[in-house]
């Protein structure tokens, strides 16, 4: 089944309504919930999830739900709507403004369609696999930088997570021209989309951070895939996003 413009429009509706409940509680009280010592979630995370999946459901009640902070069974080689609610928790708690909502669309492990808004900047991406991507309903397309020794490349925040991430840190800020954490993966592959920036690494990632992502950077021409080059799947951790044309020279870093 081909992805419409439908399912399009259910996921932006459902991103401006998760967007408003995020724009009306920053910089308020609300409760915070520590998952591990170091990932918290926050009840605002919950009720921006409860916007999402009222319009989802209620419009494609035979498509799967996968969230970050819920999920039920699904069938893997279905049609799934992959969300997160709130990327970039630590950096809303904190009062920092990057921060966003992220809906995918996959049937089994391809990517058809994402939906990714930063509320509090009013910043709009979207693509449907095969008709391009958009900010603010402009067409946008990835850098054509092919140096690395050029580039500006964002990195994965969670150094934690993988013990060989500062490892690849290192090797990359001896490569790129110069690196970021931002602490947001959606904003990074929107970035890399927008041709604002030349490439990401995530380390250790869940596919409710890039699902949306993948289609988006995907249809503005550039690569995303595993470390090992291969494509991105539902159960992608260690993931490689850039412009295309400097994609080889950052697997290098990381293999």
């Amino acid at each position: 089944m081909i992805t419409s413009n439908e399912e399009l429009s259910a996921a932006i509706d459902a991103a401006r309504e998760a967007g408003d409940v995020l724009q009306k509680n920053f910089g308020k009280k609300y409760r915070i919930i520590r998952k591990s010592p170091k990932e918290m979630v926050s009840t605002v995370d919950m009720n921006a999830q409860k916007a999402i999946l009222n319009i989802l459901e209620s419009r494609f009640p035979n498509h799967g739900i996968i969230t970050e902070e819920k999920t039920p069974d699904v069938d893997k080689n279905g049609k799934n709507w992959i969300i997160d609610p709130l990327d970039g928790t630590h950096n809303y708690i904190a009062g920092l403004p990057f921060s966003g909502v992220s809906i995918g669309l996959a049937h089994g492990n391809e990517f058809e369609l994402g939906v990714i808004l930063f509320p509090m900047e009013n910043r709009l991406y979207y693509a449907i696999k095969g008709k391009g991507a958009y900010f603010n309903h402009r067409k946008i397309s990835v850098s054509k930088n092919a140096e690395l020794s050029k580039a500006m490349i964002t990195f994965d925040n969670q150094f934690h997570l993988n013990e060989h991430s500062f490892d690849y840190y290192k090797r990359l800020t001896q490569r790129a021209f110069t690196t970021r954490i931002l602490g947001t993966a959606t904003n990074d592959v929107c970035l890399t989309a927008e041709g604002k920036i030349d490439g990401r690494i995530w380390v250790n990632t869940k596919i409710c951070d890039i699902a949306a992502g993948i289609v988006i950077l995907t249809e503005a021409g550039g690569q995303i895939t595993d470390f090992d080059g291969s494509p991105c799947t539902l159960d992608s951790k260690q993931v490689v996003a850039s412009n295309g044309k400097i994609h080889d020279e950052l697997l290098e870093i990381v293999n």
